[in-house]
């Protein structure tokens, strides 16, 4: 029996900048959980297939960067049985439902199972909108692929297999649901056998700011926390499970000898709650002389931290670390239900700083019962951040993502329809656009108001850090020709020149020949 797992390309809004290709994490996982029941797994990565193409959907008013459908399709083995495919983002449902339909079109026998935060946010919708879709994987989705594999081998119907869900007789199924899974050392390890890691390593591709071969790693799940603007209570549920520190150390350990990685990015949403864990993580880095450089992209919760722990991240060659405050406003915080208390996280945020780590914060505008003086007072707080050193302190435009507690608020007054306009108006709200967004959902600000602030704010924040720290002026330049960079700008940067023949076959190599010539062997 064969199995093909599919991430298709990735998609943004015409004219974004920074939304880059990242390696396909979670159907890694899966194929690892596939690759214990004895089958053929075979994997399509239609973005680290080619990392620098870029195609137009001007029916979506989209872009697609990497090898389109079509290519997809002729990649995928005719004896494949199943058809696993990744669904994260909702921006992409559109472009992602018409290919699923071609899919069908072209291996009519295989069952599609799709999975993810969008399709396990709107799984009936997602199944009425797109009939060629078989079954929906509802969450963590290792325990039921291996289920689902063990009873097609046997010839068994998958119906029962806790986590799915289906349309049968047009009526919206679903089965027992699937626990979490509680000991997530079990998990075996992502299979990048059949996702070749190595072009993102080649390329220095990053989440964040990155050290050359940044490798993806995961050291917990779930987040206990319940954010209304959060989907991840329904993907993982509230409890928060964490790795053993033995394990993790050991899947370090592979990835530097078989990748020769130097650098890891976790994907946690809360790997930094428990400080004796991170205690123990940093000692284990040290005694087992792992001198990676590494990174917490997320940072749920790293207010969490206090100045010892933050001495012992800063020993253990942490480079970079956010810190979500989300909003200025304490009235704003009690009705998201972000319980954190701002003056305990710009504490934080100071022993960051001055233990050298590269630090940024995130801040949302346009909240639906946001008011003006709400929001001014999360102005007020970027510019407190700014000035307390803090390299990156970007506003994002509030999304209404399926799953969450505000976008079911929006969808019950009929301020959300579910259609793919409302699909694709959520790529326009993206930190990478630019331009206007295509909607706002705030009941006293239009979207021109809010894309005024987010610019202001957008262009302040770096033009104050660096005339503050003009030091960081020259690192940003030097990091376009060596392999590391310490904001997400910087590698956003290098990103856009990765793409240019121009750069790397005249500029890059003539500065690094005269300017930089320790790192002429060191890639971009």
């Amino acid at each position: 029996m064969i199995v093909t797992l599919i991430r298709l390309a990735n998609i943004s809004v015409d004219g974004s900048v920074g939304n880059e290709p990242t390696p396909p994490f979670g159907l890694a996982y899966i194929a690892g959980a596939c690759r214990s029941q004895n089958i053929e797994v075979k994997g399509i990565d239609a973005q680290g297939r080619n990392l620098n193409k870029i195609f137009k959907l001007p029916e979506y008013n989209l872009r697609g960067n990497g090898i389109d459908i079509n290519e997809v399709i002729q990649l995928i083995d005719p004896k494949t049985k199943i058809i696993g495919i990744s669904v994260m983002f909702s921006h992409e449902w559109v472009y992602i439902k018409g290919c699923i339909k071609l899919i069908k079109e072209n291996f009519p026998k295989a069952i599609i199972v799709i999975g993810g935060e969008h399709v396990t946010a709107l799984p009936e919708h997602c199944l009425r909108d797109c009939k060629a879709i078989d079954y929906i994987s509802l969450g963590e989705g290792e325990d039921t692929w291996s289920e689902i594999i063990k009873k097609s081998k046997e010839n068994n119907d998958i119906n029962n297999v806790p986590g799915l869900a289906y349309l049968k007789n047009n009526k919206f199924k679903k089965s027992t649901p699937r626990q979490r899974i509680r000991y997530i050392d079990n998990i075996n390890w992502p299979d990048w056998s059949i996702f070749p890691i190595e072009p993102y390593l080649d390329n220095a591709i990053s989440f964040g700011p990155g050290s050359g071969r940044n490798m993806p790693i995961m050291a917990s799940r779930g987040c206990p926390y319940e954010c209304t603007f959060c989907s991840n209570p329904l993907m993982f549920g509230r409890r928060y499970f964490i790795r053993e520190i033995d394990d993790l150390i050991n899947e370090i350990k592979y990835y530097i000898k078989r990748y020769k990685i130097t650098g890891l990015q976790f994907h946690d949403l809360t790997a930094v709650v428990k400080k004796n864990w991170v205690a123990s993580f940093c000692k284990a880095l040290t005694e087992n002389e792992i001198n990676l450089e590494w990174t917490l992209p997320t940072g749920t919760r790293s207010e969490a931290l206090n100045l010892e722990a933050i001495k012992s991240l800063s020993k253990a060659n942490l480079k970079y670390l956010v810190y979500a405050a989300e909003s200025g406003s304490p009235k704003t915080l009690e009705l998201i239900k972000k319980k954190i208390k701002l003056p305990r996280m710009e504490e934080s945020v100071k022993y960051a700083v001055k233990q050298g780590i590269s630090v940024r914060t995130n801040l949302i505008i346009g909240f639906p019962h946001e008011t003006r003086l709400q929001l001014f007072r999360t102005l007020y707080q970027n510019i407190r951040f700014i000035l307390m050193g803090v390299e990156e302190c970007p506003l994002y435009l509030f999304q209404a993502y399926p799953g969450t507690e505000l976008f079911d608020y929006l969808l019950k007054n009929k301020k959300i329809i579910l259609n793919d306009e409302y699909f694709n108006s959520l790529a326009t709200l993206s930190t990478g656009k630019l331009t206007p967004p295509n909607i706002s959902y705030n009941e006293y600000m239009g979207r021109y108001e809010l894309y005024f602030y987010k610019i202001v704010s957008l262009v302040l924040s770096y033009l104050v850090s660096y005339i503050i720290r003009p030091k960081r002026i020259f690192r940003t330049i030097r990091s376009l020709f060596i392999g590391k960079s310490s904001s997400i700008l910087e590698q956003r940067l290098k990103d856009i020149l990765r793409k240019s023949n121009f750069f790397n076959n005249y500029i890059k190599p003539f500065v690094l020949k005269n300017f930089f010539k320790k790192s002429i062997n060191q890639k971009i």
